[in-house]
């Protein structure tokens, strides 16, 4: 088990003991010394970096959170220039994903693509958003949608898409029923 350390000269011991620290010395100098078991890292670096992002923000329901786990973590692991797949219901998945698949599909159309996009992009730095050209014929309000966002759009024939989805580090699965809803993110 790993440890974090706090020093004080003047603690207050109901707060500190309601945080999880223990007293473990104090010094001669009147310095106090605790200490609390450290949280396993992608606890601990989701929860800093979720501070961190709040900080000066108006209030907590403002912002939207990756209240998944699996996804909030995923979401720290893609690196720049690493893809992934946010697929519909029957896509592919390609095998062997080095980071995984997180699904999330629950019925049809819950949740959809665009939903999944919405709370996962302001929490993962991209560089553009790739998707099957017949997406612009087949589904062109989803393809409206993709094109309103920050993220330049890309569109690949769906052949070379899939081709393009063995690449992918993971994989997000929706229920998203709509016709080419696949997209590959970039990471930036």
């Amino acid at each position: 088990m790993q440890w974090e350390y706090h020093r004080s000269s003047n603690p207050d011991l109901k707060v500190l003991g309601a945080e999880g620290w223990e007293l473990v010395a104090h010094r001669p100098d009147g310095e106090f010394i605790f200490k609390r078991p450290l949280p396993p890292a992608a606890e601990r670096f989701t929860r800093e970096q979720t501070e961190n992002a709040l900080k000066g923000v108006a209030p907590l329901y403002d912002v939207p959170l990756l209240l998944n786990p699996n996804l909030a973590a995923l979401a720290r692991r893609i690196g720049h220039t690493q893809m992934l797949i946010v697929c519909d219901r029957g896509f592919p998945v390609p095998h062997s994903l080095p980071l995984g698949v997180v699904d999330l599909s629950v019925t049809s159309d819950v949740p959809t693509v665009p939903q999944v996009l919405a709370a996962l992009l302001p929490e993962l730095p991209h560089d553009r958003i790739i998707v099957a050209s017949e997406m612009q014929q087949r589904s062109p309000d989803r393809f409206a949608w993709h094109s309103a966002q920050r993220a330049p759009v890309e569109a690949h024939p769906h052949l070379n898409f899939k081709q393009l989805a063995k690449e992918a580090v993971a994989c997000i699965r929706t229920g998203d029923a709509t016709p080419y809803a696949n997209v590959i993110v970039v990471g930036g």
